[in-house]
């Protein structure tokens, strides 16, 4: 009998041979993914479009070309989102239909600590066009506002919450055009890879659940802070508002020092507040992702 026992294989040690380490990963232009056509039409009233897929002709007024998207999951056409892009108070951000709360999380966790980080990586061009700088890489991504939409003309992915999709759909969409190349592709990812790609900073990832009292200082230095299940959470976690979703980033926006309760969001109802006690919190959550000071 051999000397040494194999290890076992956990869900923490899975994490760890899987999380690669260093910046999230520079965008390339290369094929555009989510090639399917539309396949249902919609009422003359709400000026879809089909996309041209890939990156058109650079713009006279803009540096490098538009870079168009095609409709993706659970959605048919594209259609023009005419409504506010960056107001005065930016709205959480909500996330919707597609699997990328790797992406809308973080989103939420950076809107919940310092929101005008968000809004700095937008510019609004003439023509509907906006350019979206993000923090890693060399040039703005410049997209359309065009987003994807179902049979009936309704918005599907990330939007303000109650309200039109604006800055939360745009970012989206350059995330997803020049990083994953497709929608599709963005419904895989780690949170850690979300906030970097966001804030363009390395980012702390532990697969010790912190205390109130450490969430609670890390709040106060202004740090934005998300946290990931695992595919047994609903197994093993029950709330108020329901099983906890498996493999799912919520943010991580407080914590009571008294009771030692965890105060999360959830970026699908960002406007609730879910509050676990601390056992449930490390039974629920595999990993948390905390930024630098954000001040």
């Amino acid at each position: 009998m051999s000397a040494h026992r194999p290890r076992v294989r956990t869900w923490r040690r899975t994490l760890r041979a899987l999380a690669l380490t260093g910046r999230a990963r520079d965008a390339h232009l290369g094929d555009i993914g989510d090639r399917e056509l539309p396949t249902a039409p919609l009422p003359r009233r709400m000026r879809c479009r089909r996309s041209q897929w890939g990156a058109g002709p650079a713009d006279a007024a803009g540096d490098g070309p538009v870079l168009h998207i095609g409709p993706g999951p659970r959605a048919v056409a594209l259609r023009e989102d005419t409504g506010p892009l960056l107001p005065r108070r930016l709205l959480r951000p909500r996330q919707g239909r597609l699997g990328d709360c790797w992406v809308m999380a973080p989103m939420l966790a950076i809107h919940e600590t310092a929101p005008e980080r968000l809004r700095a990586l937008l510019t609004e061009e003439a023509d509907g066009i906006v350019a979206v700088q993000l923090p890693a890489m060399p040039s703005p991504v410049r997209v359309d506002r065009h987003l994807p939409v179902d049979a009936r003309g309704v918005f599907q992915y990330g939007r303000r919450d109650g309200a039109n999709p604006g800055w939360v759909g745009v970012l989206e969409k350059a995330i997803a055009v020049h990083v994953a190349g497709g929608y599709a592709v963005l419904q895989r990812g780690f949170a850690r890879f979300g906030l970097e790609l966001l804030l363009g900073e390395r980012v702390h990832s532990s697969l010790r659940m912190p205390s109130a009292a450490q969430i609670i200082a890390w709040r106060a230095e202004g740090r934005a802070i998300c946290a990931s299940t695992h595919p047994l959470s609903p197994l093993l976690v029950p709330t108020s508002a329901g099983p906890l979703p498996p493999s799912h980033v919520v943010a991580v926006v407080g914590a009571d020092a008294r009771t030692g309760h965890v105060q999360l969001r959830d970026p699908v109802r960002p406007a609730d507040v879910l509050v676990l006690d601390a056992r449930r919190f490390r039974r629920g959550f595999l990993s948390v992702d905390v930024t630098a000071p954000l001040g």
